[in-house]
C-alpha cells in the first residue's frame, strides 16, 4: 500500500515533534538543592545501630516537584556511611522548601573501623559530609534529578 507523500511527511513531522517535546521537558526542570541537616541515633544494640538522616530540599522551579523516590549516598570524612534508595511521597512547593527523613540501619561490626577512626580523637564537634543522589519525580518524560552537596554537620552530644 502506498501513502501520499504528504501523509509520510506528516507522520515524520509528528514523530519529530513528540521526540523534541520529550527531550525539551527534561531541560525545563531545574535541579533542586538537597542538603543533609541532621543525623540522629534512634537505637543501638550489640551489632546494629539505627539512624535517622534528615534532609532539606529546595525547589528552584516555578512549579511543584512531586517526589516518588530518593536515591542517596552519604559519606562522612570521605568514607561511606549509608546509601540506598527509598520510596517517597511528598511534593516540594514551587520555589519552596521541604524536608524529609530516611531511617538507616547499620551493622556496627562492618562499620566499626570507620566509627573508630571518626571517634579516635574523642567525639568531634562536627563531621564533614558529602551527599550524592537523585530524586525521581512524578513528571512525565523527566529523568531522575541528580543532586550533590557537601558541608559539615554538627555532632549532637
Amino acid at each position: 500500500m502506498s501513502y501520499p507523500c504528504s501523509l509520510r511527511n506528516y507522520s515524520l513531522s509528528a514523530a519529530c515533534l513528540i521526540l523534541s517535546a520529550c527531550a525539551g521537558t527534561e531541560t525545563l526542570v531545574a535541579t533542586p538543592r538537597v542538603e543533609l541537616t541532621g543525623v540522629q541515633l534512634e537505637s543501638a544494640s550489640f551489632n546494629r545501630q539505627k539512624f535517622l538522616l534528615s534532609f532539606d530540599v529546595s525547589n528552584p522551579n516555578a512549579f511543584p516537584l512531586p517526589i516518588r523516590s530518593v536515591k542517596y549516598r552519604v559519606m562522612f570524612d570521605d568514607e561511606r556511611f549509608a546509601g540506598g534508595e527509598t520510596a517517597a511521597s511528598f511534593t516540594v512547593p514551587a520555589q519552596g522548601d521541604d524536608s524529609f527523613a530516611i531511617s538507616v540501619e547499620l551493622d556496627i561490626l562492618s562499620s566499626a573501623s570507620h566509627i573508630t577512626s571518626l571517634l579516635s580523637g574523642g567525639v568531634p564537634d562536627h563531621v564533614n559530609y558529602r551527599l550524592d543522589g537523585s530524586l525521581a519525580v512524578d513528571i512525565p518524560f523527566t529523568r531522575a534529578l541528580p543532586f550533590s552537596s557537601s558541608g559539615a554537620i554538627q555532632v549532637r552530644r
